[in-house]
């Protein structure tokens, strides 16, 4: 899809006046601000002036009125992160880091980030694989039609693994009140390895394989931001070709979609077939002290104060 062809294209001095827009509401509030606290830290490293703004307690009227250069969005989920704040900030002109609006909508539902980029890529030397998606049934409870091995059920739009549920029998299916979300969807559970790749600035880091506690079995809230909730082996340690096969799928879906800046795909790699399969792209990974992405720049030596400052240099909006 591309990036639009208009731009306006942040130019970063010294004396260059950062908003820091953070919280905001929902489920994810809690990891924005985490999220908010390691990039102020870093922005005043770059000897960068910062204004923190909370868009779940301050009007987001009061925007205009901070005059800032540029933006940096440590927004996550709700309207943080579906191009909601990414328009606004471009009917006042303000350049801001990550996406830009399409692409934040399309990464935020899951489905439709999942069929572009299949059709995208589908009659090419490698497509692009997910696993196969399921028919929900709702009724009293959850389950889903002509399928009965393990499956996972997840809010269509969501982050952070909030709402995630795998389903390993049939006896077992959640009410559907309990999920709590209006928009579900199912997919086989698949493989035996958890594996992420950020890329930045037009390039793949590196891949991660994310290994979690004996009593989770999935990458979930808890594993994620707890503290030693999970390890992370950087690299991970897998087969040569998938390695790299995970570098270029996630370059190819961030430049499909026209991510901007930052995003971070996560996999599933079944080692027993040698299958990997793509699960979601996130367009405002978690810059937390537990997350993924400062972590793999550090593997490849870009500090948190450096990435932090690409990402203000890469700072846009949408004409």
């Amino acid at each position: 899809m591309g990036n639009p062809k208009s731009w306006y294209k942040m130019k970063t001095k010294k004396d260059t006046h950062v908003l820091l827009l953070k919280g905001g509401f929902g489920s994810e509030r809690e990891v924005s601000l985490r999220s908010a606290k390691a990039c102020s830290k870093a922005i005043k490293e770059n000897g960068l002036k910062v204004t923190e703004f909370d868009t779940g307690i301050q009007s987001i009227t009061d925007l205009d009125k901070i005059k800032p250069d540029v933006c940096f969005n440590a927004l996550h989920g709700k309207c943080g992160e579906d191009g909601s704040i990414q328009g606004f900030l471009n009917l006042l002109r303000i350049p801001y880091t990550h996406s830009g609006v399409t692409a934040s909508a399309i990464s935020m539902n899951k489905l439709y980030f999942k069929r572009i980029i299949t059709n995208s890529t589908e009659n090419s030397n490698d497509p692009i694989h997910f696993p196969k998606t399921l028919q929900i049934l709702n009724e009293k409870k959850l389950s889903v039609k002509d399928y009965d091995g393990p499956f996972v059920v997840k809010p269509v739009n969501g982050g952070s693994s909030v709402g995630v549920k795998i389903i390993k029998k049939s006896t077992n299916f959640p009410l559907k009140k309990d999920l709590d979300y209006e928009d579900l969807m199912a997919e086989i559970f698949v493989g035996t390895k958890e594996l992420t790749v950020t890329v930045l600035n037009e390039k793949p880091l590196c891949v991660t394989e994310i290994k979690t506690s004996q009593n989770e079995v999935f990458y979930n809230y808890k594993a994620k931001y707890d503290k030693n909730g999970s390890f992370h082996e950087i690299p991970a340690k897998i087969p040569e070709i998938t390695y790299q096969q995970a570098m270029s799928w996630a370059l190819r879906a961030h430049k499909i979609i026209g991510c901007k800046g930052i995003s971070r795909s996560d996999f599933r790699y079944d080692n027993k077939n040698n299958k990997l399969y793509m699960l979601e792209i996130n367009t405002q990974p978690g810059m937390t002290e537990t997350s993924l992405s400062p972590e793999q720049a550090l593997f490849c030596k870009i500090s948190m104060k450096k990435m932090v400052n690409i990402l203000i240099e890469e700072a846009t909006y949408e004409c």
